[in-house]
């Protein structure tokens, strides 16, 4: 299938700097000389949400994107990133156009958008769209030069890739909407890479193998998101026109996962055996046994 591209301090920190740069009840904000820069009351100078559903949410409303900042307890890079990345101008600059949040890799938010973007270590720094479309995604940390460089090279190629979501869909030809719906999908936005994957698969004159690669793609952003019956469908139609024995093969491999995703077990193990039944000098077999012995019923005692 497609590939997948592949806080400031800590909620009491956060809480604590805020309290300490807000006016006590009854007193007034002394007013910074003219022509000097206004005090600095959180990293960033940012107003920081304190959970990602608050990040989405104003960053839905505002029109920006969320940046999320991943720590661990005990992570030493976090402590160092924090002091080289927070006093400096450009992390100020670079916050102009987001929705800043910090989350413990361990809490029930962070667990979710960890395991969502097969985040694997500490400290990482992630910006999606509110609706969680991949931005850019930083796993460790080296040094200050090298995020903001990885960190503008991968906005501004997000920048370019919206242009070409201005275009209407049905205008595309095949290549065109199967490279913006691949893309899309390896964004993690399967819902939207939906119609893309759809155009590439049914416009006219596509070239040498494009309408199949759209349809196995269609397939998997449906299932992605949520429409079983649709993939299974689209799936079928791979399955009855490829001629590739190799992706028919995968085709029908990927039908077999479809009943998993609806925890039905049983279909699915009857399929990895008809798959092993009709082709049984696949290169595939040994991966579909290991699948066929996890769903095998436990023999009786």
């Amino acid at each position: 299938m497609l590939p997948r591209i592949r806080r400031p301090r800590t909620a009491a920190a956060v809480l604590a700097l805020a309290l300490a740069g807000a006016p006590a009840v009854g007193q007034t904000t002394p007013t910074a000389p003219q022509g000097t820069k206004p005090p600095v009351t959180s990293p960033g100078n940012a107003v920081w949400a304190r959970t990602a559903e608050e990040a989405r949410a104003r960053a839905a409303s505002e029109k920006k994107l969320v940046y999320y900042e991943f720590e661990s307890e005990g992570c030493g890079n976090c402590v160092r990133m924090e002091a080289l990345l927070y006093p400096a101008f450009d992390f100020e600059a670079l916050l102009i156009g987001m929705v800043p949040v910090k989350l413990r890799d361990d809490s029930a938010e962070g667990k979710l958008l960890v395991a969502t973007y097969k985040i694997s270590e500490m400290p990482s720094i992630l910006i999606t769209t509110p609706e969680g479309r991949l931005v850019f995604l930083m796993q460790g940390f080296k040094d200050a030069p090298e995020f903001y460089a990885h960190a503008h090279r991968d906005l501004d190629a997000y920048r370019q890739f919206l242009k070409k979501l201005d275009q209407p869909v049905d205008g595309l030809s095949a290549a065109e909407a199967l490279a913006i719906g691949r893309e899309l999908f390896a964004r993690l936005d399967e819902k939207a890479a939906i119609p893309y994957l759809q155009r590439a698969a049914a416009a006219p004159k596509p070239g040498p193998g494009i309408r199949e690669t759209a349809l196995e793609g269609l397939a998997a952003a449906q299932l992605e998101a949520g429409d079983a019956a649709a993939s299974r469908k689209t799936i079928d139609r791979l399955i009855a026109s490829a001629k590739d024995a190799d992706q028919k093969e995968r085709a029908e491999l990927f039908r077999a996962q479809i009943p998993l995703s609806q925890n039905k077990p049983a279909e699915a193990l009857a399929l990895y055996k008809q798959f092993v039944k009709e082709h049984p000098n696949s290169k595939y077999n040994e991966r579909v046994q290991s699948f066929i012995a996890r769903l095998e019923p436990a023999p009786a005692p």
